[in-house]
């Protein structure tokens, strides 16, 4: 009867064992596959916040990605090995005894056919904003762009005699300028009193000049020659190409234009 009911007493607390082995199993099981809930969670609560703190202070330049899609997840596990060693004792009331061990030798994961759809936003608001300014004082004062043009067209004369003059000669109440054009010629500029110009061609480099001997090679093949114009003493660099053609003709920079009256 002892023996008996000793058998009877050992069968019950290996079923109970047994019991606990698979209630702590499925309760591992439930608590990971609540753990990849929750981080799934916290990744769709991170992508769904991140829009909402850029539009509350949208920048200037914003780049929005509304979609992220992964084709490919792949985990790869060599030698994932567990060892269970359990050790049931019934005599001197019953003992028992439980190790495991795992091992792992490699993980490898893989992620494959990523794709994103990105979205770029650009606001330009202050720019528009100079733009609109500008439109609306030439919509108000339309003799702006005349008087800007008249501007421009006046300075780039001035600066085009300025390197093209070779000197000036007042006789009376006229006024006789010497240019040279881009063709080497000598062109002479007769100012009235009443600021009529009448132009006319009295000579070129090439009869009129002498060539110092200074020449400069310049990009492109050109070449850059010196020559000198004695009468106004002046000094004037012609650029040539490789034809021997005048490309441009002006007065040397840091030359003083000569400048007589005459009575």
């Amino acid at each position: 009867m002892r023996f008996s009911h000793i058998l009877a007493y050992s069968s019950l607390l290996w079923s109970s064992c047994l019991a606990q082995t698979k209630t702590s199993t499925k309760t591992t099981t439930t608590s990971s596959a609540t753990s990849r809930n929750a981080t799934t969670s916290t990744a769709a609560t991170g992508t769904t916040s991140a829009p909402s703190s850029s539009t509350s202070s949208p920048p200037d330049v914003l780049l929005n990605v509304p979609q992220l899609s992964v084709g490919k997840i792949e985990l790869d596990v060599e030698n994932l090995q567990a060892d269970i060693n359990l050790n049931a004792r019934i005599a001197n009331l019953v003992q028992i005894n439980a190790g495991v061990q795992v091992s792992v030798q490699k993980i490898n994961l893989t992620i494959s056919d990523v794709d994103v759809q990105l979205e770029l936003i650009v606001r330009l608001g202050h720019l528009v904003d100079i733009v609109n300014r500008v439109f609306q004082s030439v919509d108000l004062n339309p003799l702006i762009i005349g008087v800007a043009n008249a501007t421009e067209a006046l300075v780039g004369g001035v600066v085009a005699e300025v390197d093209s003059l070779l000197g000036t000669i007042t006789q009376g109440g006229t006024t006789l300028s010497f240019i040279v054009d881009n063709l080497g010629n000598i062109v002479q500029q007769v100012t009235g009193t009443a600021g009529s110009t009448v132009d006319s061609i009295v000579g070129n480099y090439l009869n009129n000049m002498t060539y110092t001997g200074q020449s400069t090679n310049l990009a492109n093949g050109l070449t850059q020659k010196v020559y000198s114009y004695t009468p106004l003493n002046a000094l004037v660099d012609v650029v040539f190409n490789t034809a021997g053609q005048v490309v441009q003709a002006t007065v040397a920079k840091g030359n003083s234009t000569t400048t007589a009256t005459k009575r």
